[in-house]
């Protein structure tokens, strides 16, 4: 019997659900042994690739600490276990030395066999190394004729060769970064450690070191005049700059909304587009068209779209002019809009229902630093709410300290610490699409002022993950510049 378990995160992309299958006819034998059927799988978008090989090993031990059976890759097998308790382990076999581009994945439990009874066996596997890709600007390719990278952590060194991009998986930190580059006939390196206390590496974390020449992707360039002013600044002070050119934008009302979505959020085949229906790798299994598909009254999915308050109008008490704010006010199903209610965007455990589209209305994941019911879409719009969100809270920066509820803080990043990590993470995750290029292009026509955050992404990282790249910014020797960007 197979037995798929539904994807979880742990660890932040990294662990997912490896489902052992009983035998639903459990046997036993005079001495009070089952017989168990084993076999493992892997179920899931963002699930660790299972190449049918024997690196994937789970091993069962009694209690005694003794080894009673092993599996290889997707084997199936039987064993005839005594009543009594063990431990089961699943890997993928990596020991702990850097390894290239395979991440190393670990899970354990204790489990217990029941004469004559059936029970259904699951463990978590999380991924234990994190990663390490270094990838080079062209500015940087430019100017150095030769270079090379490598990696050192305490379990051993990765060499990158020029121009390599691969990612190395490591244990434990600190690591450190060594660039050798050639300017004219001159030798020259730069290094860099990365301590664990950075918080940039994690189990499961991806780190991404771009290598760049001084002053280049920090300010140095030039942006587009509506964001001139934020030329150079980083942190509280580029997110207060950014406040002062996008605030103040033409309120245009709540109704309003309806026809500009006809321009704003239209699928290339005159149908609304939808976040909670649309399914990006098949038929949708609903559509709307514009005008007529409004709400109205609705009894379940499919019946009308309305207009969905990302940011719930609850949160704010309803008030203008956050109430009617284009970028944060989706055209989206009413049903599923209704089964969000108010709860917030979160990464869900147990799902109590699930849209036809797969978004989930549920409890919280353990670990992820809310507790109540959250509601998470899919991952091809995770990145669009993400970067919805930090709008708003560059928007309405010196209204939310007003607000109480557990996803905005009174600080100036404006998101709760597990709300920040968790959008963080769905930006780098699911970068700007066209749809919100559009989007964007349509809601300055429409209220005058634009998401910074789909403009220039990279504002994101210069806001609220700061500790390393303004660091980094502080050394004038430095020959090399690393800009960390964080993905978890």
């Amino acid at each position: 019997m197979r037995v798929y378990t539904k994807l979880k995160t742990l660890f932040f992309l990294s662990a997912v659900m490896v489902a052992w299958s009983c035998s639903s006819d459990l046997t036993t034998d005079e001495q009070g042994s089952g017989t168990v059927l084993t076999k493992a799988f892997f179920n899931g978008t963002g699930a660790p690739e299972f190449d049918e090989s024997d690196s994937w090993k789970g091993v069962i031990k009694n209690a005694s600490d003794e080894k009673v059976a092993e599996f290889s890759g997707t084997e199936s097998g039987e064993v005839v276990l005594p009543a009594g308790k063990y431990s089961v382990e699943y890997t993928n076999g990596l020991n702990v030395t850097p390894a290239w581009d395979t991440p190393y994945y670990y899970g354990e439990k204790d489990f217990t066999v029941t004469s004559g009874q059936v029970s259904d066996l699951s463990i978590t596997v999380s991924q234990k190394s994190f990663g390490i890709k270094l990838t080079y600007s062209d500015k940087f390719k430019e100017t150095y004729g030769e270079y090379s990278a490598e990696v050192t952590s305490p379990e051993g060194t990765l060499a990158y060769a020029k121009s390599e991009t691969r990612s190395g998986h490591f244990f434990n930190g600190p690591v450190t970064v060594k660039v050798n580059f050639t300017t004219g006939s001159k030798n020259d390196s730069y290094t860099q450690t990365i301590e664990k206390g950075d918080n940039l590496i994690a189990p499961g974390s991806m780190l991404t070191v771009k290598l760049t020449v001084p002053n280049e992707g920090d300010g140095g360039g030039e942006l587009e005049p509506y964001y001139k002013s934020a030329k150079g600044k980083v942190g509280a002070d580029l997110k207060s700059t950014l406040t002062d050119i996008i605030e103040g934008h033409r309120d245009r009302g709540y109704s309003a909304l309806w026809e500009i979505y006809r321009t704003s959020d239209r699928r290339s085949d005159g149908t609304v587009w939808d976040i909670y229906s649309d399914n990006p790798n098949g038929a949708n299994p609903y559509d709307y068209s514009f005008g007529s598909g409004q709400c109205g009254n609705y009894g379940g999915e499919g019946d009308c779209y309305n207009r969905e308050h990302t940011v719930p109008k609850s949160w704010f008490g309803k008030k203008a002019p956050m109430v009617n704010d284009f970028f944060h006010i989706l055209p989206t199903d009413g049903y599923v809009n209704g089964k969000r209610s108010s709860h917030p965007y979160g990464e869900v455990d147990n799902a109590s229902w699930t849209s036809q589209n797969g978004s989930e209305l549920g409890s919280a994941r353990s670990g992820l630093g809310y507790s109540g019911t959250a509601f998470e879409p899919i991952d091809e719009y995770k990145g669009d709410v993400a970067r919805i969100y930090f709008y708003f809270v560059t928007r309405y920066a010196s209204k939310i300290g007003g607000w109480d509820n557990e996803v905005f803080s009174h600080d100036y990043k404006g998101l709760d610490p597990w709300a920040l990590e968790m959008f963080l993470k769905w930006h780098k995750n699911d970068p700007v699409s066209q749809k919100e290029i559009t989007r964007n292009e349509e809601g300055f026509k429409f209220q005058g002022n634009r998401n910074p955050y789909v403009d220039h992404p990279e504002f994101v990282d210069k806001i609220w993950v700061t500790s390393s790249t303004a660091r980094m910014a502080s050394l004038p020797s430095a020959k090399v510049k690393f800009n960390y960007i964080l993905v978890k």
